[in-house]
């Protein structure tokens, strides 16, 4: 069974992927807790699963500069995209406006980015936490500058606006 969200659309990134080549597995049992924003290092949407060709690695879901939602891995697998965080996660990739040195996300990308997590929250009945990708277990500031300039310093602006939306669910 697939567990995507309906806010995304499906993509079709099996077909970006060799033949015998693998961009996620099983979780292996492993609770979903956190979620762990990227940003794609491309301006260009369409262009993100071709990368994937080149480099293992994949990510649940991406989302473009007019806020569109895609879901390249379904929920229940292990998406590549943050190391020892992989079993645990959900990877959201967020499509850059800008290029070096600024990476810039469009807002629209930031109001999905922030929908996508509240229903990932809703859906499982719990808070996620939620990190940029340096951030999350094995990665550092020196292993990656991702989710990027741009999106580092909103971090707290997306985890405040996903909590206050969780808070008026609970109070009703």
């Amino acid at each position: 069974m697939s567990t995507i969200s309906p806010l995304a659309t499906p993509y079709e990134f099996e077909s970006f992927v060799n033949p015998g080549e693998e961009r996620w597995d099983s979780r292996e049992g492993a609770e979903i807790t956190t979620v762990v924003v990227h940003h794609m290092a491309k301006t260009e949407f369409d262009e993100v699963p071709e990368v994937w060709r080149e480099r293992e690695a994949s990510a649940h879901y991406g989302i473009g500069p007019s806020g569109e939602i895609r879901v390249y891995v379904g929920e229940e697998h292990r998406a590549w995209h943050a190391r020892a965080a992989n079993a645990y996660s959900i990877g959201i990739e967020c499509c850059n406006v800008t290029e070096a040195p600024d990476w810039e996300v469009s807002e629209k990308t930031i109001d999905s980015l922030v929908l996508l997590i509240q229903d990932i929250n809703a859906r499982y009945d719990r808070k996620m936490r939620i990190v940029g990708h340096q951030c999350a277990e094995g990665n550092s500031a020196e292993t990656t500058q991702c989710p990027g300039p741009s999106l580092i310093p909103r971090l707290a602006e997306i985890v405040r606006r996903v909590n206050e939306y969780d808070e008026k669910i609970i109070k009703g």
